[in-house]
């Protein structure tokens, strides 16, 4: 399976996070998606992909995923994307489709360019904590209910690590 990542996953710390297992040390083919943009989620860290002709929006191509790795990814990504196939064009050269998750048509976004070396500088380290916080979730909470957990403990000003410790102790919660 070939994914094409341009927001948070194209960082290999947190595609780790995602998938829970390290990658090979070897770098991912550099790749670019043509008549597109980024631009930044509304009160997110995160990208998304806006129509612009002419214009190319950098990522890598990642393959050799396990399906087991795609629904972890799914479950990331789920809230404000969805998969889409895309075609890419490798440094290297050539043209190759791949899987990427696009916003849903519901998603908001603001005109402000979003940059993957101003993300990493500035949101990384934050992103990285909230990453590990949300794939607690997985295997235990559906996505919803995951969700409504989220908003519920920004609400109440809880730690992200003590919500993270509270999910992984607790039992299989979507199961009887």
């Amino acid at each position: 399976m070939r994914f094409f990542f341009f927001g948070l996953l194209r960082d290999k710390d947190v595609l780790e996070l995602v998938i829970d297992r390290p990658l090979p040390v070897r770098a991912f083919p550099r790749a670019r998606l043509g008549d597109a943009r980024l631009v930044r989620l509304r009160d997110e860290t995160s990208p998304m992909l806006v129509r612009n002709p002419g214009a190319w929006v950098p990522g890598v191509i990642v393959e050799g995923l396990a399906e087991a790795d795609r629904e972890r990814i799914h479950f990331f990504e789920s809230l404000e994307y969805e998969p889409c196939t895309v075609e890419v064009e490798p440094l290297e050269g050539g043209r190759v489709e791949a899987l990427a998750f696009a916003a849903t048509a519901r998603t908001a976004h603001d005109d402000e360019e979003w940059r993957f070396e101003d993300w990493v500088a500035r949101y990384k380290t934050q992103d990285l904590r909230e990453t590990e916080l949300w794939m607690a979730f997985f295997g235990h909470l559906e996505i919803a209910e995951a969700d409504r957990r989220w908003d519920e403990a920004l609400a109440a000003g809880r730690s992200i690590e003590d919500l993270v410790r509270e999910v992984r102790g607790a039992p299989d919660l979507t199961r009887s």
